[in-house]
């Protein structure tokens, strides 16, 4: 759903930061400002710094920095619009009407049908007896009862019209529980009947907490299919979503790694062990939607795939996936084709944990494991090549692409020309392309990409000197430096075009709301990238200048700006004094005494 930046602007300031901040970090008043241990990378040292005047924080360790809302993005790996509506929905602020009414409202009614599912499947769950079926199951599974609480694991009866009763009675419309596949209509007579019957239920959650849809797993051995998962709905898609990340995001975050594993049960004895940093496939085909979903949260993934022939199929198919879409991959195979939650029985989590540190990477495992396959015969190499030379060619670094293949010319043991024509001949679609990321325009230009809501702008200072930076950051500390800054010529004087349209930028909001100083940092923390050049007032030597330091380092940074934008001056008009015409060269002669004049008198502090 695309947004006005109006409702944008209302929805960030809704929120205070403190507050939301708050729920996830401990944060301790220091001076002006809050202080807790930075929630996007491990630390034993508090290096988060939050604002609650300027309503902006920055981490000087990992350089996260940002307002209300790419706090949320950041922290819960959502996108622009999720944030929003997740944003507006805490602070009980209704979303705009969208241009298709009705496929909004259908989602909303989806996520609503699918809540009353979950509530209804796990208080079945906690009312069974304790010697019933499902609890003498979960037992086995050393599921303890925290955990399955938490976690809102639940209970299909084997009844035909338990969870029907439920929503009629609800007034709940069954087509659209229907197109959830929660029930069925009957062929024969009227009516619906459940679906999920005798199963232990696992809701399956978005990265916000929402019910997208559900996996059951049958507790009678004749039943089938052993697992039962939703159907592609308005609001569930498998190829997309992971089982466990709304739990395990944090954690991925602050490890910079995810764990990959194939199912439920595996997730669940994870974090029952204390290894938290996993999410799970819901037994279907890894995809390269799935990569752009982790990397909302790392660069890093590790496989954790079963032992058996279909964990290590599982692996080679998602291994071309992963390295395509630019993802740093490691590999682990259970021994003796067991499962996670076989191998914690066994040997217990710091083993395991053990094993997950020295995993190697995920090209090197499943190249040796096929490598064992071929047996090392003329016909098997060929294979191999045949094999992991699209894998290779996919690989869009091309450092990277180079190591992989003198790794499978050394392993398979063929001269290398001959793995480089593999590679080459390759031929483009061979391997599933990875759709290029819209490029976005900066300074002034809109942004649009498929999944984010429009910004109006987006500056970028990744170029700006350190001078153009303090600046900037300096006089969006305290209204008083601003507006010194604002008497001056400096807008023309920026070398950095991103710094000098930032600044047009604060100059035009600033004249039009001079109440809302304050709201500036936040405003912008939407529009600049880095976004970190911009929330340093947060930090020394900002917080302690006292008005006459602070004005004294504006004309000091003032001064250098101009110095530098002259030097620039003088530069290019001696480059164009060779090329000049006799009376060009005479008027530019002009113009270098007028600016060398100028720099003296710039250094006199005139």
């Amino acid at each position: 759903m695309r947004f006005e930046q109006e409702f944008i602007e209302r929805v960030r300031e809704s929120t205070n930061l403190i507050d939301l901040i708050s729920q996830y970090v401990q944060l301790r008043r220091t001076g002006s400002n809050y202080q807790g241990l930075c929630p996007f990378h491990g630390e034993k040292s508090p290096s988060f710094s939050v604002s609650e005047e300027k309503q902006v924080y920055h981490c000087f360790g990992c350089k996260a920095s940002g307002n209300a809302l790419t706090f949320v993005q950041q922290y819960q790996g959502l996108t622009f619009p999720e944030a929003i509506e997740y944003v507006a929905k805490r602070a009980g602020i209704e979303l705009p009407v969208s241009t298709s009414p009705k496929k909004n409202d259908e989602r909303t009614l989806q996520l609503k049908v699918n809540a009353y599912a979950a509530q209804f499947y796990h208080d079945q769950l906690m009312q069974q007896p304790k010697d019933s079926q499902v609890w003498i199951y979960l037992k086995g599974r050393a599921l303890s009862e925290k955990l399955i609480t938490e976690h809102k694991l639940g209970f299909a009866p084997d009844h035909w019209t338990a969870l029907t009763a439920l929503l009629e009675r609800q007034k709940v419309p069954l087509q659209v529980a229907e197109a959830l596949g929660l029930i069925k209509r009957r062929k024969e007579k009227e009516g619906h009947y459940d679906l999920f019957r005798n199963r232990l239920m696992f809701p399956i959650f978005s990265p916000s907490g929402q019910c997208l849809g559900f996996g059951g797993r049958v507790l009678d051995k004749e039943q089938s299919p052993k697992y039962l998962n939703s159907p592609d709905s308005g609001v569930f898609h498998k190829g997309q979503v992971f089982y466990g990340l709304n739990h395990s995001a944090k954690f991925v975050r602050t490890s910079d790694e995810v764990i990959l594993v194939e199912g439920y049960m595996d997730w669940l004895a994870l974090v029952g062990a204390g290894i938290e940093n996993v999410v799970a496939t819901l037994g279907t085909a890894f995809t390269a939607d799935h990569v752009k979903l982790i990397k909302r949260y790392t660069q890093k993934v590790l496989v954790l795939f079963d032992g058996d022939s279909a964990g290590k199929a599982a692996a080679l198919r998602a291994m071309p996936i992963l390295l395509e879409g630019g993802v740093h991959a490691r590999g682990l195979f259970l021994p003796n084709e067991q499962d996670p939650d076989d191998f914690l029985r066994q040997h217990g989590a710091e083993i395991l944990k053990t094993q997950v540190e020295q995993a190697p990477d995920l090209f090197d495992v499943v190249l040796n494991e096929r490598w064992l396959h071929a047996k090392g015969s003329a016909p098997g190499k060929v294979e191999l090549l045949d094999e992991f030379s699209p894998v290779i060619a996919g690989i869009p670094d091309g450092r990277l692409r180079a190591l992989y293949q003198d790794r499978l010319t050394r392993l398979v043991d063929v001269p290398s020309h001959l793995v480089k024509q593999s590679v080459k001949a390759v031929k483009p679609g061979g391997q599933r392309p990875q759709a290029p990321e819209k490029p976005i325009e900066v300074n002034s230009q809109t942004v649009q990409t498929p999944d984010a809501a429009p910004t109006p702008r987006v500056f970028d200072l990744s170029r700006a000197s350190k001078t153009e930076i303090e600046f900037l950051n300096v006089i969006l500390f305290r209204e008083v430096y601003l507006k010194e800054a604002l008497e001056s010529s400096v807008a023309n004087e920026f070398a950095d075009p991103g710094a000098r349209a930032l600044f047009q930028r604060v100059s035009e909001v600033y004249r039009q709301m001079p109440s809302k100083f304050d709201n500036l940092s936040a405003l912008l923390a939407n529009e600049v990238r880095p976004v970190e050049t911009i929330t340093r007032h947060l930090s020394e030597p900002y917080v302690s200048l006292d008005s006459d330091s602070g004005v004294k380092l504006v004309r000091d940074c003032l001064k250098r700006i101009r110095e530098n934008h002259l030097r620039l001056q003088s530069k290019e008009l001696v480059s164009n004094l060779r090329s000049s015409s006799a009376a060009q060269s005479a008027e530019q002669m002009e113009q270098l005494m007028n600016i060398h004049r100028d720099r003296r008198s710039l250094n006199r502090g005139s």
